[in-house]
């Protein structure tokens, strides 16, 4: 998978029209190689800065299958983890991500949500240049940790 580029939300007025999904990519094969994927739940519109968890999107990336491999990946603004890695002997090189902005509640850090989470199953995981960003607009929140 290369050149990869999800938006949820943006291109309207989340006023007026919420769009919304579970999760934007999700990999169940094995041995796929990642190179540049940018998942984004957008944090504006034509509307100006979104708000209170509109476009509401869950994850950017859950992975099950084995030996995937990433080069170049981005995930942003999310509301839980932003990516779940359940596979085993998965790479990443070059991870970059951001907590979502709009969080309604301080409490938004009380899950445990993460912006990666590798699987307590996962067998074995490496990850180099893997950095985590937040800025909590509406809120002060704690996260426990950014990669679990």
């Amino acid at each position: 998978i290369y050149d990869c580029f999800v938006r949820v939300g943006g291109p309207t007025n989340s006023l007026e029209l919420s769009v919304s999904v579970d999760t934007m990519v999700t990999l169940n094969q094995d041995d796929i190689v990642i190179d540049n994927m940018w998942l984004w739940r957008a944090d504006h519109d034509v509307s100006g800065s979104v708000y209170e968890e509109r476009n509401p999107c869950k994850h950017g990336l859950v992975v099950n299958g084995s030996d995937v491999i990433a080069y170049g990946l981005a995930v942003e603004h999310t509301l839980e983890d932003l990516v779940q890695w359940n596979g085993d002997r998965g790479q990443v090189f070059f991870y970059q991500s951001e907590f979502p902005y709009d969080v309604s509640q301080q409490s938004f850090g009380d899950p445990g949500y993460t912006s990666f989470r590798v699987s307590d199953q996962s067998r074995s995981f490496s990850g180099v240049g893997m950095g985590v960003y937040s800025y909590f607009r509406d809120f002060i929140v704690d996260v426990d940790s950014a990669i679990i």
